[in-house]
């Protein structure tokens, strides 16, 4: 694999790596700490409708997500319609309305 050529200063990829490690130790950091501050959040009574702190300029509020079982009728059509869209995009059909580029950072063999 070659080198990154058109990188003006080679240090600016060194640099994105020393933050890509930072921000892998910092969240599982953050993992480890915010269930006890989720917990301790969750006992406060509601007030105006939610479960909030202010805290050093921030308000930190708990926030709900639901997941839901449909019935299996449903579940089959949901499953049919992934089956249509995953051939629509193999055989052409399907078009491309917006495509993203990233990076993905993994250890090198």
């Amino acid at each position: 694999m070659a080198e990154l050529r058109s990188l003006d200063e080679p240090a600016k990829l060194d640099r994105y790596l020393e933050l890509k490690a930072e921000i892998k130790r910092l969240t599982a950091e953050l993992k480890e700490i915010e269930p006890e501050i989720l917990d301790a959040l969750m006992a406060e009574p509601e007030e105006d409708g939610k479960q909030a702190v202010r805290h050093l300029g921030c308000e930190i509020t708990v926030q709900r997500r639901k997941s839901y079982r449909y019935s299996e009728g449903l579940e089959e059509m949901m499953e049919d319609v992934k089956l249509l869209k995953a051939r629509e995009q193999r055989d052409g059909t399907a078009e491309v309305v917006k495509e993203t580029a990233f990076l993905r950072v993994t250890q090198a063999r």
